[in-house]
This record gives structure tokens, C-alpha cells and sequence, in this order.
């Protein structure tokens, strides 16, 4: 009897490479479907989203009223962003978007509950995961699943337990990535090695839902969700429970099986708009990292860092962040490996590691990946600072540009504090010829424009945009 083992999020039977290889012979396939479905996971109930969320006030909904020197959110529909996706298969959103005059805030109603998702982009990318939950509930039914895998669960298996016995003989078969497969076992069991030598107490190196157990390797499931996420346009590692939960039971029916990820899904499209594809991988390392498991990404995502001179502190809470998925992390590492030799690189990693919301975590890895196209041309970058929580950039011989995300930025009682924090700050580090530019990736409003302009500052807004504008006036 296996003992139960409990991994963070996980908690599932797992037998040991010892106990694989014994009872092996004797499990039926259905039975081993089914405890691989079960290896899935477990959060306390009702829970939505898998990373620690910061407690906060809800955004009231905005009244776009002003009063005196500062303003309220301005008011905006649900249409304004999603279109005719307001409602779609199992979920729709409040038509009054709610806002804190920085994100949006959308509140869904799905079999789920009610919650609410923060920023834009996350708001879209969300629909796309409930189209995606929908096809895999509708389509994927696990007794066609069960039928169409048979007996051929067990060849892959023996396969692979064969190639970690005998590494030699297993690379003579016709299991492709033997290398790879035998080294990702082999890492397993070096952290089992450490549990004993450091007395239970080993150091972490990435976070517990990013783990893979000995059993799933050997049928390949991780590679097979990573497949069946890319066909369904969405984050193998996604934060949203539901959509993980059954990416992991029909990838395992599907690694154990004969039959390609896309059977019975039909066409799934992508949301327009989506931000999951549209960041880019931007070099081959960073593409071919993508589609290696969480351990091997978690390892090379680690000596690229190193390589960068990223400070080791920095490195581990990047990695460690639970606000990313392994996705986001590995893309976040390429864009700071496209700006190799830029000045601050450590700065923007720990910009983005120490962000305490998933819309922070995200819109600091939608900066970087604005900066690594190169936004300032063949000006030299010759420094990075975070001042007030704002990235600003230093370039060529007398500009300061400050990034600033938001959905629609308005001149709130926050807002206005630490942008004038943020004046003060320069001012007082700067010579009188330093031109500042506060860059805002969407909108702003006209008092927002204008205030910043009494300030001193260049405006630009919707920067993440194909069509860069320069604010009027």
C-alpha cells in the first residue's frame, strides 16, 4: 500500500520506481487511468484561482464624476473590451466593469461561483479558458478516453521503466528523448536524496504546483497537456483550478492512449485579443524551454539567469513567484535574456518577481516584453530604477522614461500620489535638462493628460498598442 503523499497542492497515491516496477504487470489499465486522473489538484473548497490572492476593497463601480483637483474611474461596459463575449458557454460578466482608476475589474458568474478576474488582458485570456473548459467537458468524456487507450497503457510504461533500469538498453527501443526523460527521473530522485541529507528540511527551488510525480513521467502526461493547452490556445499551467483539474485528466487518457490530443475537440477558437500567444517566445532556447517539463524548464530558466548576473535572492523569488505560471516565468527569463548586456536587468527582474498580485505580475512581464523590442531605437539605455513602484528608464544623455501600466488611467486620489512622488523623486536626482516621459500602456484621461503635463511630463499613451500615439498638447 502506497502512502499518501501530500505536495503542496497535491495529494495523491504515488509509489515509488521500486513499487512501479513490481506491480506494473497486475494494474489494468482503467485502474492506472484513474489514479493518474486523480494525481490532480486539490485546493480547499470553493477556491477559484491557485496563487495567493491580496486581500482588497472591490473596485466600486466607476461613476467618471470629478470633483476638485482629482477624478473618479470613468465609467465603462463589459462590451467596450469583450465584444459579444460577455456571455459564452457556461459563463457571462456584469455589464458595469468596475475599476480602482488603474485595472478593470470584471466580475464572472460560471457553475464555479462568482469572482472577480483584474485587468484586460486577464479578463480575455479568462473567457479563452472557460471556451476551453467548455470543448474538454463536452467532448472529452473519459469513458472514450478509457475505451479508445485499452491495454496500450501499459507498453509506454514498461517502456519507460525499462529506459530507467536500463538506460542503455532502453535507448536501443523506439522511445524518442531517452536522454531527456532519463534526466528528469534522475532529478527526482536527487531531490529524494536531498530530503534525507538536509534532514527533511531541502531548499525549494521552484513552487509545489509546478511538481511532477514519477508516475506521470512515465506515461508522458505533462508533455501531453502541454499539447492538448497549445490546441486549445490556452497556459498548460494555468491558474484557474477547473481548467487545470480536467487538462490533467484528459491529457493522462491521452498519454496513455493511441489517439492524438485533438480527437472529439472539434474547432476551438482563439479568443481575439488573448495575450497567451501574443507575447512571443522570441529565440529558439527560449521555444524549446517551453515545451520541457516544469523541473527541466525551472532548471534552465535558473543557468540563464545566472548568465545574466541576475542576484541568486532575485532568481529565487522569480521562480518561486506562485503569481506566474512556468509559462510566464520562462517567457519572462527570455525577454531579459533579449536585453543581455542592458544595464539594470536585475532591477527588472526583481520588478517583476516582487509583485504582489497576479495583474501586477503580469502587466511587469508585458513591460519587459515591451522593452525587449527595443522601444528607444539605437538610443543607449544606460540605467534602470524602480522609484514609486514605477519602472524608469534611463536614455541617452538627459531622458527619464517612467512605464506605467493600466487599462484606463485616471487622476485618483492614488494615482495622483504616487505619480507626484515620482516627480519629486526625479527632480531631486536629476539636473534641470533631464527630459521626463511617462509612458502609459492604454488609455488616460484628459485630466490625467493634463495634470501630468503641469507636472512636467512628456506624455504617451497606449504604448502596448500597434499604433504608439503622442498624447496631444
Amino acid at each position: 500500500m502506497s502512502k499518501l503523499v501530500s505536495s503542496g497542492n497535491y495529494d495523491c497515491p504515488r509509489p515509488s520506481a521500486s513499487a512501479a516496477r513490481v506491480r506494473i504487470g497486475s494494474v489494468g489499465s482503467v485502474a492506472l487511468l484513474t489514479l493518474l486522473a486523480g494525481c490532480a489538484h486539490s485546493n480547499a473548497p470553493g477556491q477559484i484561482f491557485d496563487y495567493a490572492s491580496v486581500t482588497s476593497a472591490a473596485a466600486a463601480p466607476p461613476s467618471g464624476r470629478t470633483t476638485g483637483q482629482r477624478e473618479q474611474p470613468r465609467a465603462k461596459l463589459v462590451t467596450a473590451v469583450l465584444g459579444t463575449l460577455q456571455k459564452g458557454p457556461g459563463y457571462t460578466v456584469e455589464s458595469n466593469v468596475g475599476s480602482d482608476g488603474r485595472y478593470s475589474t470584471y466580475v464572472f458568474t460560471t457553475e464555479f461561483g462568482t469572482y472577480p478576474v483584474t485587468g484586460d488582458d486577464l479578463a480575455r485570456n479568462h473567457v479563452q479558458e472557460l471556451v476551453a473548459l467548455d470543448a474538454l467537458k463536452k467532448h472529452s468524456l473519459s469513458g472514450e478516453f478509457v475505451h479508445g487507450a485499452g491495454n496500450a497503457v501499459l507498453s509506454p510504461i514498461r517502456g519507460v521503466v525499462n529506459t530507467v533500469t536500463d538506460p542503455i538498453g532502453g535507448a536501443q527501443g523506439t522511445y524518442r528523448n531517452v536522454t531527456r526523460r532519463v534526466s528528469s527521473v534522475r532529478r527526482g530522485l536527487s531531490k529524494a536524496g536531498e530530503f534525507v541529507t538536509t534532514f527533511g528540511r531541502p531548499e525549494r527551488r521552484q513552487p509545489e504546483r509546478e511538481n511532477e510525480s514519477l508516475l506521470e513521467k512515465f506515461v508522458d502526461r505533462p508533455k501531453e497537456k502541454r499539447r492538448l493547452a497549445e490546441a486549445l490556445h490556452v497556459d498548460p499551467y494555468t491558474h484557474f483550478i477547473p481548467l487545470s483539474s480536467e487538462l490533467d485528466k484528459v491529457a493522462s487518457y491521452s498519454a496513455a492512449g493511441s489517439f492524438g490530443v485533438n480527437r472529439g475537440l472539434g474547432f476551438v477558437p482563439g479568443v481575439a485579443g488573448t495575450v497567451i500567444s501574443g507575447l512571443g517566445t522570441l529565440d529558439s532556447l527560449t521555444s524549446r524551454t517551453l515545451d520541457m517539463s516544469p523541473d527541466e524548464t525551472a532548471a534552465i530558466n535558473r543557468e540563464r539567469l545566472e548568465k545574466l548576473n541576475i542576484p541568486a535572492d532575485t532568481t529565487k523569488r522569480l521562480l518561486l513567484s506562485d503569481k506566474l505560471t512556468p509559462t510566464e516565468k520562462t517567457r519572462t527569463v527570455g525577454f531579459l535574456s533579449s536585453m543581455a548586456g542592458t544595464s539594470g536587468l536585475g532591477t527588472l527582474a526583481s520588478f517583476v518577481a516582487s509583485s504582489e498580485t497576479r495583474v501586477g505580475a503580469f502587466t511587469a512581464m508585458q513591460t519587459l516584453a515591451y522593452l525587449s523590442t527595443r522601444p528607444f531605437g539605437n538610443e543607449r539605455v544606460s540605467g534602470i530604477e524602480i522609484v514609486e513602484c514605477i519602472p524608469v528608464i534611463s536614455v541617452g544623455a538627459n531622458r527619464r522614461v517612467a512605464l506605467f501600466t493600466a487599462d484606463d488611467l485616471a487622476w485618483t486620489s492614488e494615482n495622483a500620489t504616487q505619480i507626484s512622488k515620482l516627480s519629486t523623486a526625479l527632480a531631486s536626482s536629476s539636473n534641470s535638462r533631464v527630459r521626463k516621459e511617462i509612458w502609459i500602456s492604454a488609455n488616460a484621461s484628459a485630466m490625467t493628460r493634463r495634470k501630468l503635463q503641469l507636472q512636467g511630463w512628456l506624455v504617451k499613451t497606449n504604448i502596448f498598442s500597434p499604433q504608439v500615439r503622442l498624447a496631444a498638447g
